[in-house]
């Protein structure tokens, strides 16, 4: 027994090594959980900062009577036209744009209906009221700048056997991330305004 008090074996280096490494590597797997955590909750953040944006564009246009949804026709088009000096690509290449494929009910043609800025509804002299605007910058609750670009188009259902046509106006508000290159989509939300029957 007082031969092993006196022994002066320990841990010897390669155990000390390999103890570091398993350390090392687990210590790092932690930070990355970390740094996962974090970027998932700045996102989420972001999200919902971008869901308020989108929820107040819209209500904008729910206290609006149906003839006064629409986009400032000026504006519209200078961001829709190649050229000029305020057009704008992500906005005017936007796949919203592209033209509605629309199936007639009583034949059953599917057909794409013309595509660019024609299909913005639009009206002379709306103004730069927040309402009137295709696109705008805003600051959101958490000081950070959102891009917000707005599409009113209409959509009308074919007539059905009562001779009665259905036409509504379709809101379509697009969040994105104003801070980043590219300008990210955030969030996309869409929204349609009844008139009532056109017969």
């Amino acid at each position: 027994m007082l031969a092993r008090l006196k022994a002066e074996d320990g841990l010897g280096l390669i155990e000390l090594m390999a103890a570091l490494v398993v350390l090392t590597i687990a210590l790092l797997g932690l930070a990355a959980g970390y740094d996962e955590a974090f970027m998932s909750l700045h996102k989420a953040s972001q999200k919902t900062v971008a869901a308020e944006l989108a929820d107040k564009q819209l209500e904008l246009y729910s206290a609006l009577p149906y003839d006064s949804i629409g986009l400032d026709a000026t504006t519209t088009a200078d961001v829709g036209t190649v050229g000029n000096a305020a057009y704008d690509p992500l906005y005017a290449e936007d796949p919203l744009l592209a033209g509605d494929f629309v199936t007639d009910q009583q034949t059953g043609v599917t057909t794409q209906l013309p595509s660019g800025t024609v299909n913005d509804v639009t009206i002379s002299g709306c103004g730069s009221a927040p309402h009137c605007l295709p696109i705008q910058t805003v600051t959101g609750t958490d000081r950070r700048s959102y891009r917000i670009e707005t599409f009113v188009r209409d959509r009308t259902d074919p007539e059905n056997n009562t001779g009665i046509r259905w036409t509504e106006r379709v809101v379509t508000v697009v969040v994105q991330d104003a801070d980043t290159a590219g300008d990210p989509e955030l969030l996309r939300l869409t929204s349609a305004f009844d008139r009532g029957p056109d017969g």
